[in-house]
């Protein structure tokens, strides 16, 4: 009888290295979902972590004389100093002269921020809940079915 129980636990043993579960990472990877996700979502931080170097303005400043300007205007500054600067509008600018560009490529900053941030207080809120839910038994499940 140890005979057939051997064999059995060897051929179960057997089974179990041929049934391999696959990594996360590689299902992932095969899913086109994924990868089109997470190249919007690469964009968009390196857009927001190289910001200030990709041609952009003050995006909170205000210069009157540039209100509205279509996109491709090119726009003159005198500086301090008295020197004149050129640059072009890329995105034209709004009603109170505010240059587009600059506001749209620094507010990835602010929008990968609220991201994580409501990420990361659901996964706080869902913890909480669960590890009430798991520790008052059957009464603390109801209560966290009835809230979901």
């Amino acid at each position: 009888m140890s005979a057939i129980t051997e064999e059995v636990v060897d051929s179960a043993s057997i089974a179990a290295a041929a049934t391999k579960r696959k990594s996360l990472w590689l299902v992932a990877l095969r899913n086109p979902n994924v990868i089109f996700g997470g190249v919007i979502l690469l964009t968009m931080l390196l857009i927001a972590i190289l910001a200030p170097f990709l041609g952009t303005v003050d995006p909170t400043r205000i210069d009157p004389a540039s209100r509205n300007k279509k996109p491709g205007t090119e726009i003159t500054y005198r500086l301090d100093d008295g020197q004149t600067l050129k640059r072009v509008a890329i995105m034209g600018t709004d009603s109170l002269g505010r240059d587009i560009y600059s506001r749209v490529l620094y507010g990835a900053r602010v929008s990968l921020a609220v991201g994580v941030a409501v990420s990361v207080i659901s996964v706080a809120i869902g913890m909480v809940i669960g590890l009430v839910s798991g520790s008052a038994g059957p009464t603390g499940l109801s209560c966290a079915s009835w809230m979901g």
